[in-house]
């Protein structure tokens, strides 16, 4: 009886606290569909009492929109193959392999999590600058070749495979590069999935990359072009939310799609929050 209770009390506190973060979200997607003079009245509507897709037209046709949506798409995808592929050899390399300096190289690795973008972003612009990278999508999309936090991930889920599956599959004639890809890496497709989503999210809401090195508006992605809304209609709230939700959309279908592997995978993994 005494763990029912704490059960229904545990759910109805997620509950609540879910409710409270989707209501921004909500607002956020009715707000654009509102005229401007209905965005703030009191008491709020949540579904407008009159529609107006006019916001999302002019989000479109008032910015090069299809232009940065297209960016965005493009560089999303080269982050989501970078970080697959190189965190999932070097999850595997720290996780299976034998090399000297493996527990020091790791650790370096797991430090430079510690270290906040804003310190590094100089170095990094000296860098790029010499590699005459400045204004291009390489800026944006090379620094996730390298990424602590899903290598980690990866190698975290790798520990959990049994080192005799790797020996038997030796002992049957494959290689290292056999037993990688064609035993080990079909078990870590539920890693993978979380990995991807993960990696979607964070190159499709890219920010701080790309407002320091694109200074082309129309090579410019989309998180950045939405700031310029702000400037341009600061008084307008309504055409900033339109903007905001087209945004979204991708991002909701992609977790969608994946929701349930990502969850297994963040749990296989060992990763919480």
């Amino acid at each position: 009886m005494r763990f029912t209770m704490r059960k229904t009390s545990i759910s109805i506190i997620l509950f609540l606290i879910g409710i409270a973060m989707i209501l921004p979200v909500l607002w956020m997607v009715s707000s654009s569909f509102k005229y401007e003079s209905d965005v703030f009245k009191m008491p709020m509507e949540w579904i407008p009492s009159y529609f107006n897709p006019q916001n999302y037209i002019t989000a479109i046709t008032e910015f090069p929109y299809a232009a940065w949506y297209l960016n965005t798409a493009k560089t999303t995808i080269v982050v989501v193959f970078l970080v697959l592929s190189i965190s999932a050899m070097s999850g595997y390399a720290f996780a299976k392999l034998n090399f000297k300096g493996k527990d020091i190289i790791f650790f370096l690795f797991i430090s430079t999590m510690m270290i906040p973008i804003q310190v590094r972003i100089i170095p990094q612009f000296m860098m790029f600058k010499s590699f005459g990278w400045i204004n291009s999508h390489l800026t944006v999309t090379m620094p996730w070749a390298y990424n602590a936090f899903s290598i980690f991930l990866m190698r975290q889920f790798f520990m959990s495979i049994p080192n005799d599956l790797i020996e038997a599959s030796k002992i049957d004639g494959s290689n290292a590069y056999g037993t990688f890809f064609k035993v080990v890496l079909p078990l870590a497709k539920p890693s993978l999935t979380a990995l991807t989503v993960l990696s979607f999210t964070w190159g499709w809401n890219a920010y701080f990359g790309p407002l320091i090195y694109i200074n082309d508006n129309a090579r410019q992605l989309l998180a950045v072009g939405i700031a310029t809304f702000k400037a341009e209609y600061a008084d307008n709230f309504a055409i900033q939310m339109a903007g905001a939700t087209l945004a979204l959309i991708p991002i909701i279908i992609v977790y969608i799609i994946a929701q349930r592997q990502f969850i297994e995978g963040i749990a296989l993994s060992g990763v919480k929050g």
